[in-house]
């Protein structure tokens, strides 16, 4: 039997809100006093949730990016451009007002102004000048860092920070410059989970110490970056799965993932592996955290790492048995979500052969 394709299907997704109306005809207060602005009337409005009547203008600027953040979580990409063009355009307001009034802004007007920034240009199409957009988003992320203290916040300030550098990285014109943006990242997610750890948020901390190995994982598979830039980010996503994989079975996954990419950068661009003892080492190594996986995406990477484990064996029995168990686990996949077509057809090749 012909060695199987072992393409890994791709699993990137833009990470890691529109300005508010103040005409009194759209506005509805409700029991709570929170104010809804009606205005979704068009491809250039949207309907926001704003504060209270003792908001002031920073909690409304706010409510306005909260409202894209959950457009975002809906799949609403077309509402949550809106709303984070909305936000930018509201901070730039405010940004003109205080330096009018020679008023210091607080260190959350910043977060929410850069954040807003960072998404536009991960998000929208149009943006031509995406560089641009990066670099005055870690600019406001950076003055809040400057203010923020030790505010309750300041992860998300460090965690803002962490994914433009990321993307950054992955925009940069040499391998060197990517290296560079894919450290200074990474000492940025270190910064964000010691202040996770300070700010004492309980179970939270461990989610969002996965989502942001999830988010260096996927970056790492994207192929946006050089292998060197790479390799930095996968060793730190297996080094804190590491710290967690006792804790969840979603930290199994992120491991057996890092470790799934640290056996493909042994795979040269003619096919070739540069080290079959250690690419099988580590490819049973997620296995075996892979073994008691039921959820589809885990179902699909190990079907993916049998399948390698099969081309690497040197008796034909044993890779005939490998590729049968990778049919088997893609079975099981399908029963669940999704399979991608590279794996639908290995099951036809091999079960018509």
């Amino acid at each position: 039997m012909a060695e199987k394709d072992s393409a890994a299907p791709k699993r990137k997704r833009p990470l890691g809100l529109k300005a508010r109306s103040a005409k009194k005809a759209n506005t509805q207060v409700s029991e709570q006093g929170a104010q809804q602005v009606n205005d979704f009337d068009d491809e250039n409005t949207a309907t926001v949730m704003l504060r209270g009547e003792d908001a002031n203008e920073i909690d409304e600027l706010e409510g306005i990016f909260d409202s894209a953040l959950e457009a975002l979580s809906e799949d609403q990409d077309e509402k949550a451009i809106t709303l984070l063009r909305g936000t930018i355009h509201e901070s730039d307001r405010l940004l003109r007002l205080s330096d009018t009034e020679n008023t210091q802004l607080e260190p959350r007007f910043y977060f929410i102004y850069g954040s807003a920034l960072y998404g536009l240009a991960e998000l929208s199409p149009e943006i031509d000048d995406k560089d641009m957009y990066l670099e005055l988003a870690q600019h406001r992320l950076e003055q809040a860092r400057e203010t923020m203290g030790e505010e309750p916040f300041a992860w998300r300030v460090y965690l803002g920070l962490a994914k433009v550098h990321m993307e950054i990285a992955a925009e940069a014109d040499s391998g060197n410059s990517a290296c560079t943006g894919a450290q200074q990242a990474l000492e940025y997610l270190n910064q964000t989970i010691s202040a996770l750890k300070k700010a004492q948020i309980g179970e939270t901390l461990n989610s969002e110490i996965l989502a942001a190995i999830d988010l260096v994982l996927s970056l790492a598979d994207s192929q946006r970056l050089p292998d060197s830039a790479a390799a930095k980010l996968v060793g730190w996503g297996e080094s804190n799965a590491r710290l967690l994989v006792e804790t969840t079975d979603d930290a199994k996954y992120l491991l057996a993932r890092a470790l799934w990419l640290r056996a493909s950068a042994l795979i040269d661009d003619s096919d070739e592996i540069s080290d079959k003892k250690e690419f099988s080492r580590l490819l049973t190594e997620a296995t075996g955290l892979l073994g008691k996986t039921e959820s589809c995406d885990g179902l699909l990477l190990l079907g993916e790492i049998e399948i390698n484990l099969g081309n690497v064996q040197d008796d034909e029995s044993d890779m005939e048995n490998m590729y049968k168990q990778a049919v088997a686990t893609f079975r099981r996949a399908q029963a669940k979500g999704e399979v991608p077509e590279q794996f639908i057809q290995f099951i036809d090749d091999f079960e018509n052969e």
